[in-house]
């Protein structure tokens, strides 16, 4: 039996629930306006996940983005190597919280309609950079789309938009709108 639908009348969460349930093993496709996302099952359990920005737990995440979307599930696939390790449980506990988050900041960027514009920083106080924030710094150059610097750090949305927020409020980028 293959499954098929959108997700406003079917969302992601209670796919994966479902999944989990009957135990399916095989690709959740997930199709929307910011690409096309896959999510691997092997006996109900996420084991791989991939997306236009990343591969494996941020791309799991990621998929948490589309709620306007389609789907399909297929269970004659070749399943790829285990990256994910979570329980299903603790996966969208966490997708919950980013999502949470994501709804109630202010800036909500749509990666391919945000530029990010790198700003010098001229004070004498050094400045304390996560990780994520010195790769974004990296993949920006002087001003580039939110879009492209995502496939280039390959770290996910939800790590990248939270580095792109870091830099904002240290105030070493600034956001705009694409003109194109």
């Amino acid at each position: 039996m293959e499954l098929h639908g959108d997700l406003q009348s079917f969302p992601l969460t209670q796919l994966v629930q479902t999944l989990e349930s009957a135990q399916r093993t095989g690709k959740l496709d997930i199709e929307g306006h910011l690409g096309n996302f896959g999510i691997f099952f092997q006996k109900g359990r996420v084991i791989h996940a991939q997306s236009p920005y990343s591969s494996g737990l941020p791309a799991f995440f990621d998929a948490f983005l589309e709620a306007e979307g389609t789907f399909s599930f297929a269970s004659n696939v070749i399943l790829p190597p285990r990256r994910i390790t979570q329980s299903n449980t603790s996966l969208l506990m966490e997708v919950t919280a980013l999502v949470e988050q994501y709804v109630h900041a202010e800036q909500r960027p749509e990666p391919a309609a945000l530029v990010v514009h790198i700003e010098q920083n001229d004070s004498a106080t050094p400045v304390r950079l996560t990780a994520d924030e010195f790769l974004l710094l990296q993949k920006a150059g002087d001003s580039s789309s939110f879009d492209r610097i995502l496939k280039e750090a390959e770290c996910g949305f939800f790590r990248g938009w939270a580095a792109l927020m870091g830099l904002t409020g240290k105030n070493m980028a600034t956001l705009s709108k694409s003109e194109a």
